[in-house]
């Protein structure tokens, strides 16, 4: 199944920020599905469309600090948009979306261009982090015991901060809401964005429930932060995933055999899991428009092949999956998901 919020989400601009998120390769993707004459005729067989809600509080602090989750859930304001200082959550978003340098000068921000609040840009960040909690719901329940959520994958939300785009981590939340519930005691993230999985990493370390896997950039952010945070912390960015894969610039023929041998590593080391969470970014494509993603240049087709193993390894081993789509910058990621979905749909990769 594949899960689409109807709430319309558009791309920073919108919010004054000048970061090549459009809001528009969910779109483009569940276009260019409809657009198949098969695809569309059976789109209640592999479509769901619902519109989405903000997350709550309880199901953050299962995994985020009470006190952040406080500042990030303070109530709508007009905020510095209407002259006055930023409110808690406003602070929040700036600082998750690196809108502020060092000397307090704005960073790819310009608030008088906004037509929306950063506040609402909150909600609509809590509106894609309820997506993978209701993604996780079908693809539990659903007989494919699979759904792939037009959305998601905010790997990089830590304990108490937000950074890297990310407010919250879905991803943990989301698992650890189905354990709540009684719906899995165990699951594994898979995590093949470009970044490195560190807010998933960091907030999962000694949890034995939960194993992350992460296939990333050998170098970049956020592996090129200081060590220490501003407070005299030691930087959550490098907390290990239980399995790291770092892949340097000119070794992307390494990246499959090495996701491979690293799957297999994990099934070495942990039992299989009841539940399977891939965040399933399209910015190592060459073809992405972030600049911080720039480290890796994969092709659509190692891409699909990515995509393909993955799909394969958990159907094989019976275990319900979600894919998330994760980091997916400018005009041309929507084909990586739109590629890998079409076939899936129509039974070709099984």
């Amino acid at each position: 199944m594949v899960l689409h919020d109807l709430v319309p989400r558009p791309g920073m601009h919108v919010f004054g920020i000048q970061i090549p998120i459009t809001g528009s390769n969910a779109l483009r993707s569940l276009e260019h599905l409809v657009g198949q004459p098969d695809l569309a005729a059976a789109r209640s067989r592999w479509l769901i469309e619902e519109e989405l809600s903000p997350m709550g509080r309880e199901p953050m602090l299962r995994s985020h600090d009470p006190n952040y989750v406080d500042r990030l859930l303070v109530g709508p304001d007009p905020g510095f948009l209407a002259g006055r200082s930023p409110n808690s959550a406003e602070r929040e978003v700036m600082r998750a979306f690196e809108l502020v340098n060092a000397d307090g000068s704005y960073h790819r921000f310009d608030p008088v261009s906004a037509e929306r609040t950063l506040t609402q840009l909150r909600d609509q960040s809590l509106r894609l982090a309820h997506g993978t909690i209701r993604g996780a719901e079908i693809a539990l329940e659903h007989e494919d015991r699979f759904c792939f959520y037009f959305g998601g994958g905010m790997h990089h939300g830590q304990f108490d901060f937000g950074e890297g785009f990310c407010l919250v981590n879905d991803l943990v939340v989301a698992v650890r809401e189905m354990q709540a519930r009684g719906a899995i005691d165990t699951a594994w993230i898979v995590d093949v964005d470009a970044h490195k999985g560190d807010g998933t990493a960091a907030l999962t370390a000694g949890d034995d429930t939960i194993h992350t896997l992460s296939v990333h950039m050998a170098k970049g952010w956020p592996l090129d932060q200081p060590v220490t945070l501003d407070d005299g912390r030691d930087n959550p960015s490098y907390v290990p995933s239980d399995i790291d894969v770092p892949i340097d610039s000119g070794e992307e023929s390494q990246y499959l055999p090495r996701l491979k041998e690293a799957m297999e590593e994990m099934e070495r080391r942990y039992p299989l899991p009841d539940f399977l969470l891939v965040v399933n970014g399209a910015d190592p494509y060459e073809r992405d428009q972030l600049p911080s993603a720039e480290l890796l240049k994969m092709s659509r087709a190692d891409l699909l092949e990515r995509d393909r193993f993955l799909y394969r390894w958990f159907r094989e081993r019976s275990i319900p999956a979600l894919f998330v789509m994760a980091g997916n910058y400018g005009y041309h990621s929507w084909e990586i998901y739109s590629q890998f979905l079409e076939r899936q749909i129509r039974g070709e990769l099984d």
